[in-house]
């Protein structure tokens, strides 16, 4: 992060002042699409006060309007509705708005919004173990439960297709055709293994389509360290990072939670041998999922709950593979090799679900 990048924050910070006297902004280096600040306000009498603030990637997400729009609908909602899942009630996010009352700053330095910031929270890369994966899972339940009966067409679809199997899979196969880097023939294993799963990028398109599956507002992006943490009590109390709230499978979030939180390895591993799923984990994400949705999901859905996780993991793989493919012109990368890497990851956490599917299906289904 550099001064004028500091400088440019700043005076950012200043297009939400809360009042008082700005006593300074620093970096907060968490996630790996916006840039993201904290400052720290004087209000006097009203002691101190921290706001979030971030630049927003319009490269990412080009439609700021429509997804500032989602954000307020959202939150809006998710206030609106009390939903307890034991004695959790989560903290929702709180838009901050300029001051002159929008929610969000255009500015020549970029597109900006902020956030009350969360105070004595923390979030986790790694999973503790299965009691906090039961409260992140209720959490994400939970906050998919109080937007269970907001309509899905009121929000904008911000990155078209996000969620699609069978979009991802035909990107796949472009790449594969097109083979711009030389690279198909060091990867055949690899493509051999989606191809051989193929069926798996259709079911959910199909379900939708035969009105089996329903379309409902979810989170997106349903990582573990998207979950605020009590610093001391441990359990869930807010979970952030809004952007791809938007219409979509329900069981999406489910399964990109396994995903993360079940993995016995990091995303990038190259020991396979260390890639995994994490049973005892996955049990523990079941039991809190249906604590908080098992109120309203059809039996399709509960039936497809331990396939959803494969095809979630199945598809980031082949997102993986893709951009390998097509000479890594979309996720970042800090090695040679780095994209394949994480592909190898995600599929050899495919084998691990298939291998167990006896034992996670017993989990998923049985009562909360």
């Amino acid at each position: 992060m550099t001064p004028a990048d500091l400088a440019q924050a700043e005076l950012a910070a200043q297009a939400f002042s809360p009042g008082g006297r700005l006593v300074g902004v620093e970096p907060l280096n968490r996630g790996h699409i916006h840039d993201t600040f904290v400052s720290s306000w004087d209000l006097g009498a009203h002691g101190r006060q921290r706001l979030l603030h971030q630049r927003m990637n319009d490269a990412v997400f080009q439609d700021i309007p429509g997804l500032m729009h989602n954000i307020r609908r959202v939150t809006r909602e998710l206030r609106r509705k009390s939903w307890r899942a034991g004695d959790r009630e989560l903290e929702v996010l709180q838009l901050v708005p300029t001051v002159g009352g929008e929610s969000w700053a255009e500015l020549n330095t970029g597109s900006w919004r902020t956030f009350r910031f969360v105070e004595d929270t923390q979030s986790y890369d790694r999973c503790l173990g299965p009691d906090q994966a039961f409260d992140a899972a209720a959490a994400f339940g939970n906050f998919q439960a109080r937007l269970f009966d907001l309509d899905a067409r009121g929000l904008v679809e911000t990155i078209p297709e996000f969620f699609s199997p069978s979009h991802r899979f035909r990107q796949f196969m472009t790449a594969l055709r097109e083979d711009r880097c030389g690279r198909a023939a060091a990867v055949a294993e690899e493509v051999r293994f989606v191809l051989d799963r193929r069926h798996l990028m259709h079911v959910i398109e199909t379900g939708i389509q035969q009105g089996r599956i329903p379309v409902r507002v979810i989170h997106g992006d349903t990582k573990l360290n998207n979950v605020l943490f009590d610093r001391a009590s441990g359990v869930a109390r807010c979970i952030v990072d809004l952007d791809t709230c938007m219409p979509g499978w329900p069981l999406y979030d489910f399964g990109d939670l396994v995903r993360f939180t079940a993995a016995t390895s990091e995303e990038d591993e190259q020991d396979l041998s260390l890639a995994g799923v994490d049973l005892d984990l996955y049990e523990a994400l079941s039991a809190g999922w249906l604590e908080t949705t098992g109120r309203f999901m059809n039996a399709d859905e509960l039936e497809l709950m331990p396939l959803a996780a494969q095809i979630v993991t199945l598809t980031v793989g082949v997102r993986f593979l893709t951009d390998h493919l097509a000479g890594d012109t979309y996720f970042k990368i800090h090695r040679e090799g780095h994209n394949l890497d994480r592909a190898r990851v995600q599929l050899r956490m495919v084998r691990a679900m298939e291998q167990s599917t006896t034992r996670t299906s017993e989990a998923a289904l049985a009562p909360a």
